[in-house]
């Protein structure tokens, strides 16, 4: 992975995570990590996120913890 891609995908977290802020919804760097909300904020922010890249199918069909 080069630079550019890592630059790219640092770009798009960023805007998911402050879409998500404007929305009102908390991201994982707002909570404890561990804690039941700090995952739910996770799955929600990696379900957002593959939606920012147009990727399906949801996270939650392929990650569990």
């Amino acid at each position: 992975m080069n630079m550019q891609s890592l630059e790219s995908i640092a770009a798009v977290s960023e805007a998911v995570a402050v879409i998500r802020h404007a929305r009102g919804l908390k991201n994982p760097n707002d909570l404890p990590a561990g804690t039941p909300e700090w995952k739910a904020a996770s799955d929600a922010f990696a379900d957002d996120f593959l939606r920012a890249l147009d990727g399906e199918p949801g996270v939650r069909s392929w990650w569990t913890f």
